[in-house]
């Protein structure tokens, strides 16, 4: 259930990405930064680190104005993400590599430019740091497209 809801999550919020890298104003652009900023001096406190994360992808997703699809990453999350299994491993080394990546996801929309658009980076960045969190059995292959 948990990759599927992942597979889910990465669909919804690449195209979101996507979008944002065309529509995102100064504002969502600068607040995107400040949290990829903020979120390396949060690596070794990582219950704040998380509240940063879900602010960064908030604020992607804020920024496409797709609220029907937001809701549904929402509403999908809601339903697990104070589960163990959800939040997954916690070392600061995962929590330095999975900013590395939400940094390229903000660097894409914030130099957005014809045909080079965040969706590249958003895709990877989801379901890598989904692979490195996760624990028990399931079926990674599910998440590759």
């Amino acid at each position: 259930m948990l990759d599927d809801l992942v597979a889910t999550r990465r669909v919804l919020e690449s195209d979101m990405a996507n979008v944002a890298a065309r529509l995102a104003d100064a504002e969502s652009i600068d607040r995107l930064r400040a949290l990829v900023d903020r979120m390396d001096e949060l690596v070794d406190d990582h219950v704040t680190y998380h509240e940063h994360d879900r602010a960064f992808h908030d604020t992607v997703m804020q920024a496409s104005g797709n609220r029907i699809a937001r809701g549904v990453v929402q509403a999908l999350e809601s339903q697990v993400i104070n589960t163990a299994r959800y939040m997954g491993r916690t070392e600061r080394s995962l929590c330095v590599a999975s900013n590395r990546g939400r940094r390229r996801v903000y660097e894409r929309i914030a130099r957005a430019r014809p045909g080079r658009r965040g969706r590249g980076h958003v895709h990877p960045h989801i379901a890598v740091t989904w692979l490195v969190r996760r624990s028990g059995s399931g079926k990674p292959a599910r998440l590759q497209r």
